[in-house]
């Protein structure tokens, strides 16, 4: 290893010296050794012993001095200098310790004293706020859109992927031959059908009993009653009803079909005969008349819509519950009131209390209203009065 040079190159020069000296100066001839134990050392050789220790402490000196100079370069680098430049750069040493107060700049600071009172408010806080969270968790916008999305939900389930049926309201004449075939109710899912048994004459006929066949749930009337509701259970109901009238030996029988199109709300069936409660003519011999209410044009003048072909014709004298048609030679009248003059060839009622009235060529009409005469005059729609 060569002789380092810079700041401590000098020292080691003068170290080398200093021992080469002393161990020339320590062995000298023998001549000058001591001689016997307890001899002491007078002469040149005292001297140069002397001058050795002198020497010996100042080598010590050195070395100290030295090994101080080696431990502060040591201090700044473990590297070899080169032209007297420190090889570590100075922003990476680590600043010095001396001066810090010793503290942790991590630790936490010590939270304030708190007084009872401060402690017992947010106890409190917390609990309200624990307790409003676990009643009422939603807000007052999340609980409308929860609302929202329910409805729309309840809607999808309950609203029919069909249209809701078309209503109607039926008159019609049921006939007890053994040839015909029974008329049908139709009903639909979710609504109630009402059927009326009635006589000639418009007054109802009690029903005894009734039995029926099907999924449909049907309310009999009350002892004397002549209504019926039924109310399909399924979306394909099918069956029939029989139906026993008080007095009268043949059953009337019905079917009864679940449709999705139509349903009718409300069914009077009329049948050709008089019944228990039948009303008292007013004319002679119109009993006999009305048994002609079993034709088609009748019916359905008395539903509300006249056949083909009938022509409408204007009423003055009675208030707009009375109508009248011109069909070929005949004149029929749809009123509530009860017709007087002129006499009629047929007749049928509802039990609702209108009638229709067949009638000849007749311009003017007596009509009772409650015992009170009404005189009501026919003519063209595009005759002047």
């Amino acid at each position: 290893m060569g002789i380092r040079e810079g700041a401590t190159g000098l020292p080691r020069l003068r170290l080398n010296a200093l021992l080469m000296a002393g161990v020339f100066f320590s062995f000298v001839s023998p001549g000058h050794a001591q001689e016997g134990p307890g001899a002491s050392i007078n002469g040149p050789a005292a001297g140069i012993r002397n001058t050795s220790t002198e020497s010996s402490q100042m080598i010590s000196d050195e070395a100290r001095a030295e090994s101080r100079e080696d431990a502060d370069v040591g201090a700044d680098t473990a590297l070899p200098s080169e032209d007297g430049v420190n090889a570590r750069s100075p922003g990476l040493q680590l600043e010095s310790q001396e001066g810090q107060s010793g503290e942790d700049p991590f630790a936490e600071a010590a939270a304030p004293v708190k007084s009872p009172e401060q402690v017992e408010s947010e106890i409190r806080n917390r609990s309200y706020t624990a307790a409003l969270t676990g009643l009422m968790p939603l807000k007052p916008d999340e609980i409308r859109t929860l609302l929202e999305t329910y409805d729309k939900t309840q809607q999808s389930v309950e609203v029919p992927i069909y249209p809701y049926p078309d209503p109607q309201v039926v008159v019609q004449t049921v006939s007890l031959d053994p040839g015909v075939k029974p008329p049908e109710i139709k009903v639909a899912t979710g609504h109630v059908s009402t059927v009326s048994i009635l006589d000639l004459t418009g007054a109802p006929w009690p029903i005894q009993d009734i039995s029926w066949a099907g999924n449909f749930e049907i309310v009999q009337p009350e002892a004397g009653g002549s209504v019926m509701r039924i109310t399909p259970m399924s979306e394909f109901a099918y069956g029939n009803m029989s139906v026993r009238l008080v007095g009268l030996t043949t059953p009337v029988t019905f079917m009864i079909k679940t449709h999705r199109d139509v349903v009718q709300y409300r069914f009077d069936a009329k049948i050709a005969m008089q019944g228990p409660g039948a009303k008292p003519p007013v004319i002679e011999g119109a009993t006999a008349q009305m048994a002609a209410a079993g034709n088609s044009t009748l019916s359905s003048i008395l539903d509300g819509v006249p056949p083909d072909g009938a022509r409408r014709l204007e009423v003055d004298g009675t208030d707009g519950r009375t109508t009248a048609f011109r069909m070929e030679k005949n004149i029929y009248v749809r009123t509530p009131l009860t017709l007087l003059s002129p006499a009629w060839s047929g007749s049928v009622s509802s039990g609702d209390g209108m009638n229709v009235y067949q009638l000849g060529n007749a311009p003017v009409l007596l009509l009772s209203d409650n015992g009170q005469i009404l005189k009501a005059r026919l003519s063209e729609k595009d005759q002047i009065q």
